[in-house]
């Protein structure tokens, strides 16, 4: 006798919502990547400066972790455990990509907490969607 876990009707809903934050992020990254020399000179002087001297492996953390959040929002729908490590791929990746500007140069002393607020919303959503996928996959909705 086997028992049949029943997913919750919210579940997918959920998930795509999660799929259209995620795609926001898509279009962010490709927003930013060809951003063209007026909407680059359209920043205030502190994003310039930070823009002009951003690392490359901050844009490689940027792509990973908009494409692993889409990967997880997209296993989420599917119904895949694969949600869980693609989540939390896309989480650390948002933290690496964040700790330059923030811990690495001298932004935050320009800005303050408009430097971190954007960062602080996106590791939270990260954190939720990880740890709601952690909780799905442990209560057998995710195969």
């Amino acid at each position: 006798m086997t028992i049949e876990v029943r997913t919750p009707r919210w579940l997918i809903p959920l998930a795509f919502l999660f799929l259209l934050w995620n795609m926001m992020g898509v279009w962010s990254f490709a927003a930013n990547w060809q951003m063209s020399a007026n909407g680059y000179a359209g920043l205030p002087e502190v994003q310039r400066e930070l823009w002009s001297a951003m690392p490359a492996w901050t844009w490689v953390a940027f792509g990973f972790a908009v494409a692993c959040g889409t990967g997880g929002a997209i296993a989420l729908l599917a119904r895949s455990r694969f949600a869980v490590p693609l989540f939390l791929i896309s989480l650390v990746a948002i933290l690496i990509q964040f700790s330059w500007p923030i811990f690495m140069t001298d932004a935050f002393a320009k800005m303050g907490m408009d430097l971190i607020t954007f960062p602080i919303i996106l590791a939270v959503v990260g954190a939720i969607q990880w740890l709601l996928a952690r909780n799905w996959r442990a209560r057998g909705w995710l195969k």
